[in-house]
């Protein structure tokens, strides 16, 4: 059912086309973000995916992405795997994109994303690559943007920089979960799994 504020939708501001934000933001590249052209759709993804945008699950997730890599188009392919593989992806400065959540609001992307890093505590939307992909001790501004150098200019994404967007936020995840543990585990011990030595059995 879609609520009255929606996220995730917005519009290509120098097209004036419709779209959905699928990344708020390209590792590496807090200007840019990776969106698709809802306009642009055939008539049953389109469908597909603006009632994916819909659903409590996404309108839960932080980017939509999340809800996408777990849900399936009527043709039975994964979501996101399907919009990567038909090059429907693209790269737009966030800049260029206005949120819509409703009628009567709208805000630029760039700014959207100014506003949850301050809520935030300066984290951004994605999180760039770090040691797991062979970045450990380097600024973000020091390393080489591998999504620009392998970008195709019509603006779809490769799979190197698909991979790294799901990798840093996976990451992300992971630790968010490891807090939230931790504070459950703070407001009631008894919860928290004992540890001790496995009986020894006979031989």
């Amino acid at each position: 059912m879609q609520t009255n504020n929606l996220k995730h939708v917005g519009q290509i501001i120098n097209t004036q086309r419709k779209c959905v934000v699928v990344f708020r933001e390209v590792p590496d590249e807090e200007d840019s973000c990776l969106i698709v052209d809802t306009d642009a759709l055939q008539d049953w993804m389109h469908d597909d995916i603006i009632n994916a945008v819909q659903s409590a699950g996404a309108q839960a997730s932080a980017n939509f992405y999340e809800y996408a890599q777990r849900t399936v188009l009527t043709d039975g392919t994964n979501m996101l795997q399907a919009l990567h593989a038909r090059g429907l992806l693209r790269k737009q400065k966030t800049s260029n994109i206005m949120m819509t959540p409703n009628r009567s609001a709208q805000i630029r992307l760039d700014e959207l994303n100014n506003i949850i890093r301050e809520q935030t505590g300066g984290k951004s939307a994605v999180n760039p690559p770090t040691d797991q992909i062979g970045l450990a001790g380097k600024k973000v501004n020091d390393v080489a943007t591998p999504v620009a150098s392998s970008q195709p200019t019509d603006g779809v994404i490769d799979d190197s920089a698909l991979a790294k967007s799901m990798l840093s936020q996976a990451e992300q995840f992971v630790a968010e979960a490891a807090r939230l543990q931790e504070q459950a585990y703070e407001m009631d011990p008894s919860l928290k799994p004992k540890r001790g030595r496995k009986k020894e059995t006979a031989e």
